[in-house]
Formats: structure tokens, C-alpha cells, sequence
């Protein structure tokens, strides 16, 4: 996985508290687009968003950063808890999507298959909730 196309939504969008952390200023990682998730789920947040892929609610908005840099993937699989061929807590999928151009792309998103929890955000924006 040399050469992927990430989706954030959350923590991991432009300026927030983990792209900071885990994007901003690295190697191997370029800014792509924001844009919106094809298909509709449902968005949650207790502080940190929860992406559910039922029920199909909204759009979801977020940014796409294209990675080249493994450690960069290991990193956010890291902080996701994203282990492979297990669908517990966040897991990593791909899933279409929209870039503010209109352009469609195949991107890494990361949903979440735990409890429903926190507050719905009908809007799919994790920014303006």
C-alpha cells in the first residue's frame, strides 16, 4: 500500500487536533480535495466522530489526502485501531467519492462497527455540528 487515497471526516480533516498530528507538514502525504462520501450513512460524535454505514442518512463531507508514505498509513491505522480482516471499533474500507470538482475517486475511509453512540449529526459535517 504504497500509493493510496485517504478520506477523513473527522479529527484527521485540515486543521483539526490529529491532522496536526498525524498529516500536516509530513512526508509522503498531499492534500488532495475536500468532497463528500457517494453513498449516505450516518455520522455521530461524542467528541469524536463514529461513522455508521446504516442507516443511510447523509452525505458524508470530509478531505482526501493522497499517501505515499507507509509509516504515515501505519500511524493512522494506529490511532484508528484498525486491524486487518477485523470489523470491531474502526475499520478500514473503500468507498466512493465526490471531490468539490466533481471528479469521482475510490478513497480509504474508516467506519466504525461498535455501538451507536453520541449525538446524530443529520448534516454529515463533523466540522459544523
Amino acid at each position: 500500500m504504497d500509493n493510496i487515497l485517504l478520506f477523513v471526516y473527522g479529527t484527521l480533516r485540515k486543521d483539526c487536533s490529529n491532522y496536526k498530528r498525524f498529516l500536516y507538514n509530513k512526508n509522503g502525504v498531499t492534500f488532495i480535495s475536500s468532497g463528500a462520501t457517494i453513498n449516505r450513512f450516518a455520522l455521530y460524535s461524542s467528541g469524536i466522530p463514529f461513522l455508521h454505514k446504516l442507516p443511510e442518512l447523509s452525505s458524508i463531507f470530509g478531505d482526501i489526502f493522497q499517501i505515499t508514505n507507509p509509516l504515515v498509513m501505519k500511524n493512522i491505522d494506529a490511532l484508528e485501531g484498525h486491524r486487518v480482516g477485523l470489523k470491531n471499533g474502526y475499520h478500514r474500507e473503500v468507498t466512493p467519492i465526490i471531490l468539490n470538482n466533481e471528479n469521482t475517486v475510490l478513497a480509504w475511509c474508516y467506519f466504525y462497527y461498535g455501538e451507536k453512540h453520541g449525538e446524530l449529526i443529520k448534516s454529515g459535517d463533523w466540522l459544523n455540528r
